[in-house]
């Protein structure tokens, strides 16, 4: 069963995982009650203030915002407001550290200051752990791999200047970071770090050949279109009528030739309906995105298909459609962070019923899930 409270008015949930996940790292250096309390109260003290970071800054842009900790860590999610530039997204991605190396700095005052830092046993240890905690894995946490803050931010910072044609750039240097992890992992012979290094990779792979794919796909529709304009133009100047030196005779003259079908010089596109729906709504068409999507879900659904498809619907304002996918027999394939998405857009687009429902699903869900004795 999960853990609810409320801190600075940000709605807070800890599911079990996060206990079971935080004591099984802190049970490393032994199953000693004392040590595994102490761990787990810094761990929780530390994941819950870096996720403050984050949700402050969601409400310093004008969202509203909760926070979950859970079998990864933590996460702090928008609940609604208006679109965020892609500056609003970098400092949203560095709250979060930047919440953990203030906590870790006051600590470290607290150490050289005080008698704490001369204090031994479990008090002495807990200083180490929050200095580790906010200071190590603040570090970590900063390396440019999305999903971390730093991947956010380094994704943030290429987007702001390079536009989302770089999208494929983005996923390169996390695969690339994660791969150099990974190495330094084996030669320091660091276990943990060499799992968290290989999760790391397998989640950009995949984003990096699909955006690699797009890349070339927009490439081969640029050199085409090229040509294409290039080939016209010649042909329209030959075609021209000469200028007379005198009245000219009427004569008549050939028609101006069309330009050559140039179709298939275009490479071909993938005959997946999902990544082509996707490919149009990554690069802003929700309209020309749904109906491949529609296809793609109705197909194989799936939460990935699912949260397009949701997305798109969603952009382009069809909340009926939304509705009658909640109910259908698909909709068990919507995952929570769509729901969570349509509750909180259909409620910022005054669709407050549609919002409800989204939610009464949501909790469902979880209700179904949590263990009763």
């Amino acid at each position: 069963m999960a853990l609810r409270f409320r801190v600075a008015g940000f709605p807070v949930q800890v599911h079990p995982l996060f206990f079971l996940t935080t004591l099984a790292t802190g049970a490393t250096g032994g199953w000693n009650p004392a040590r595994l309390a102490v761990w787990f109260g810094v761990v929780f003290v530390s994941v819950l203030v870096h996720e403050l970071g984050h949700a402050l800054a969601f409400r310093r842009y004008g969202h509203g915002a909760s926070i979950s900790l859970h079998g990864l860590g933590g996460t702090a999610t928008s609940t609604g407001g208006r679109r965020l530039t892609h500056r609003q997204e970098l400092w949203l991605s560095l709250a979060g550290p930047g919440a953990g190396f203030l906590l870790g700095g006051l600590v470290l005052v607290l150490q050289l200051l005080t008698p704490v830092g001369q204090a031994g046993g479990w008090v002495g240890y807990a200083v180490r752990a929050l200095l580790w905690a906010n200071f190590g894995y603040g570090l970590l946490n900063l390396l440019p791999i999305v999903p971390l803050d730093g991947g956010h931010a380094m994704a943030a910072l290429i987007r702001e200047r390079k536009g989302n044609r770089f999208e494929w750039l983005v996923h390169g240097i996390s695969l690339a970071a994660a791969v150099v992890l990974l190495v330094l992992a084996i030669v320091w012979k660091q276990l943990w770090l060499g799992g968290f290094a290989l999760v790391l990779a397998v989640l950009n792979v995949g984003r990096f050949a699909q955006t690699w794919m797009e890349r070339v796909y927009a490439l081969g529709i640029r050199a085409a279109s090229k040509r294409m304009r290039a080939t016209y133009e010649k042909t329209a100047e030959k075609t021209a009528p000469p200028k007379p030196p005198a009245p000219p005779p009427v004569r008549l003259e050939a028609p101006p030739q069309r330009p050559p079908d140039f179709e298939q010089d275009l490479p071909e596109l993938p005959p997946d309906p999902q990544f082509l729906g996707e490919w149009l709504l990554g690069n802003g068409l929700p309209e020309l995105a749904l109906q491949p999507l529609r296809a793609a879900f109705a197909t194989e659904p799936s939460p990935q298909t699912g949260h397009a498809l949701a997305t798109a619907l969603l952009e382009t304002g069809r909340h009926t459609e939304i509705a009658g996918l909640l109910s259908s027999p698909s909709g068990a394939h919507l995952g929570d962070e769509t729901l969570t998405l349509i509750a909180a857009r259909s409620e910022a687009a005054g669709q407050l019923p549609l919002a409800t429902r989204a939610r009464e699903l949501h909790q469902r869900r979880a209700s179904a899930r949590t263990p009763r004795a």
